[in-house]
């Protein structure tokens, strides 16, 4: 299918010279060459004719660049202009005008605003002012170097910055194409003709940070060598500054062996004048540095001041030089070294062709810069269509546990489908993977039960309108309660989806009935289905959506046997003893202590067993725990191993897994689902969750809560089954779990609830 043509307006001050005006001439007629509607705005220039040439269209708005009230006429005025042009994307390509743009962007609809792009061309100056090359939804960096400048000095997120080098127009700076008679007509013009010494020629606007008066102390230490220096660059634009070089040039009695030789509109011949082409900036590095590149694609080395884009454009003895900023002598020394060996000037040019030829072509640029913007329009069009979703989930940290590995694995099932993830907490060990996943990550302590977490609410209010969240997930009380009063502070037509889940049976109260206060409820099992209309009288609101394994990796055919051996050595369990494993949080809620009074009962003493979970967590009733062990003996047979973080290979190390809770039910029982995927037959306790997941004596055995008796005696009648009885237990286990408990089942349905949601919520604004 063809992609669709775009409407795309770049603005920027005029059209005269430099880099940002070359970029903006190179896409603008890109776009036209390939079908697209091509428009620039500024205040005109030198180089208008060109770009309508190439069949662009140009708006002049003569006080567009100018620092003053006439430039405020342009805000309704661009506004107009963006609704009557059905303009697509909107590129802001400097700041007062940025300003004018963004100002007239935002007067528009969020749902039918045009994508917005920023560049950064520069290192500009650190304030307010600035900050509008950072409003775009996507902003591109011209350089690594401009990237760090962007997140070391402004609030923006990461994933908003696009690295788009800037390039040379491969067709006009190419030796080839350039005919002998422009570079005679050169040559007479700047008196070089019979010269017979190298020339070295420094290209650009003529300002301090440009680095000319540099250049020329540079050349007074080596005044005595054979050479012609030429600065080019249009010396009416800043008189001041050009007296000022021409005074210095006078001074060192260069005569005519420097010159100042004014704009030249024909710079692919001048670069073929050049033996070594300089570029100076001192004060300033360049952000990019365009004319270091164009001289490499004409086959010229460079001479280059070490910082800013010059680090990434010049590769050092490679394609060129690098010197010290703003040091003449370390400058006149290379020059010095170079200039007489006219044949490593030659192999060094070529090297710079090939290498510009292959990284920074105008060409490479503009595709880039097009994908950028075809990519944006489409994610535009399925966000108003709501293909496209933006998802909240709130929860107070990402440390371990089941409301933080479903939270993850939604995430990710959104970013994988073409959605956006956002998820709010105070972080944790999972965050990484969350990252990885496709999910961006707020850290924000909402989880927090003082006062601090309330400071959260106006933050999240603006984000939920700055992120244009469709759908607010609340997972955890305390987050729900910060998440809940960020929500009922904006207009009701402007509120996202409000969703809770329901993931335990928590204490009845008015602080826990938060979770019941969404536009849909998602309870994790048909217990705490049933808890929540018992206890809070909600029927329609609630949706029951299990919690599920994700079977690609847990899955024993996806287990290599050597992660498996790993951690058999790690704990140094034997592989001849039945082993049983407990996993889970080291809390009195999940039944350790349960656990190991029924391991001290059994009849079968051929047993080995392990408590996976975080001993770090619960230091006291950890040292009970161990206390527990000494006193039924089983020191030499139970081990409490930690945290892990490869689940799947520890449940294959096991024959038997346990779920004990006991004080509180289970509210679906995430690590029972996860050993069943493994093929591992379970012993829980007969509530909660547990009910739903576990089959009596098909998938394992449900014993009473709080009963050390009865769980060992399914242990006993367990390990006297001996390996076939578990196995085929295991196996139905994990048949059950594929049919009914998968994480790809959990994300659809939850997807599925939260457009059905949004169509009742549309539904019930309009009537």
């Amino acid at each position: 299918m063809a992609s669709k043509k775009l409407t795309v307006v770049q603005i920027l001050p005029e059209l005269e010279e430099g880099g940002v005006e070359g970029e903006t001439l190179d896409l603008a007629i890109y776009l036209a060459q390939n079908g697209h509607r091509s428009i620039v705005i500024s205040g005109g220039g030198r180089l208008v004719p060109q770009l309508e040439r190439a069949g662009c269209e140009h708006v002049h708005w003569q006080y567009i660049g100018e620092k003053s009230a006439r430039c405020l006429q342009y805000i309704k005025k661009f506004h107009h202009f963006l609704q009557t042009e059905n303009v697509d994307v909107v590129h802001l390509r400097s700041r007062l005008p940025g300003w004018i743009g963004y100002l007239a962007w935002k007067m528009i609809p969020s749902s039918q605003r045009p994508a917005l792009i920023t560049t950064f061309h520069g290192f500009y100056s650190v304030n307010k002012y600035s900050t509008i090359m950072t409003k775009g939804d996507r902003v591109v960096a011209v350089s690594k170097t401009i990237r760090d400048h962007i997140l070391s000095n402004y609030s923006v997120d990461p994933e908003k910055i696009e690295l788009i080098h800037g390039g040379f127009e491969i067709d006009a700076f190419n030796p080839a194409a350039v005919a002998a008679t422009r570079v005679d007509v050169l040559r007479e013009k700047w008196q070089l003709a019979g010269c017979g010494c190298p020339v070295i020629l420094l290209p650009g606007r003529l300002t301090h940070w440009k680095g000319q008066e540099v250049f020329i102390d540079s050349l007074a230490l080596m005044k005595d060598e054979p050479f012609i220096a030429l600065c080019v660059g249009d010396t009416e634009e800043n008189p001041a500054y050009t007296k000022k070089l021409q005074e210095k040039i006078n001074a060192f009695g260069f005569g005519k062996k420097v010159k100042l030789v004014g704009h030249c509109t024909d710079m692919p011949a001048a670069l073929l004048l050049a033996d070594l082409v300089v570029s100076a900036s001192s004060s300033q590095p360049e952000a990019f540095g365009k004319v270091a590149i164009e001289a490499m694609a004409m086959a010229k080395p460079v001479l280059a001041t070490s910082h800013g884009g010059s680090l990434e454009t010049v590769v050092d003895g490679v394609t060129g030089w690098l010197v010290e900023p703003a040091n003449p002598k370390a400058m006149a020394e290379i020059l010095k070294s170079i200039l007489p060996d006219q044949e490593r000037l030659k192999k060094v040019g070529e090297q710079a062709q090939s290498w510009v030829q292959e990284n920074f072509t105008a060409s490479l640029m503009c595709r880039k810069t097009v994908a950028l913007y075809e990519k944006l329009v489409a994610e535009k069009e399925a966000k108003r269509t709501h293909r496209s979703l933006t998802v909240v989930q709130m929860l107070p940290d990402l440390e371990g546990g089941g409301v933080e590995r479903g939270t993850l694995e939604l995430g990710k099932y959104l970013a994988a489908n073409g959605h956006r993830s956002l998820v709010i907490s105070a972080g944790g060990r999972l965050v990484g993977q969350l990252i990885r996943e496709g999910s961006r990550h707020v850290p924000w302590n909402v989880g927090s039960k003082s006062p601090v977490c309330l400071s959260y609410i106006l933050p999240l209010r603006r984000l939920l309108q700055k992120e244009e969240v469709d759908v607010l997930h609340l997972r955890s009380r305390m987050p729900a309660w910060v998440g809940y009063l960020a929500w009922i502070s904006l207009p009701k037509g402007k509120r996202p989806l409000l969703v809770t889940t329901f993931h335990g049976f928590y204490s009845v109260n008015y602080y826990s009935a938060i979770m019941t206060k969404g536009d849909g409820i998602i309870a994790v099992s048909q217990s705490i289905k049933k808890h929540i209309q018992d206890v809070y009288k909600k029927r329609d609101e609630i949706t029951l959506i299990f919690r599920g394994v994700d079977i690609d990796l847990f899955s024993p055919e996806n287990v290599p046997a050597v992660r498996v051996e790993k951690l058999r050595r790690q704990w140094q369990v034997n592989d001849e003893t039945p082993l049983l494993m407990l996993p889970g949080r080291i809390t009195r809620l999940k039944g350790q202590d349960v656990f190991l009074k029924s391991l001290s009962l059994l009849k079968n003493s051929a047993f080995q067993a392990v408590l996976v979970g975080d001993t770090g967590e619960n230091p006291g009733f950890v040292s009970e725990l161990r206390r527990m062990i000494d006193q039924y003996d089983l020191a030499g047979r139970v081990k409490m191993v930690g945290h892990c973080a490869d689940m799947p290979a520890a449940y294959l190390l096991a024959d038997i897994v346990l779920s004990a809770s006991s004080s509180e039910p289970e509210a679906f029982g995430r690590t029972t689902a996860e050993a069943m995927a493994m093929g591992k037959p379970v012993i829980a306790t007969a509530h909660g969750g547990s009910l739903e997941t576990v089959l009596e004596r098909q998938t394992g055995w449900l014993v009473r809560p709080s009963d050390p008796e009865d769980m060992a005696k399914a242990i006993d009648q367990a390990l006297f089954g001996g390996s076939v009885q578990l196995a085929a237990y295991g196996k139905a286990g994990q048949a059950r779990v594929r049919e009914c408990f998968t994480t790809k089942a959990m994300c659809e349905q939850t997807e599925s609830l939260y457009r059905k949601l949004m169509g009742d919520v549309k539904n019930l604004v309009r009537a």
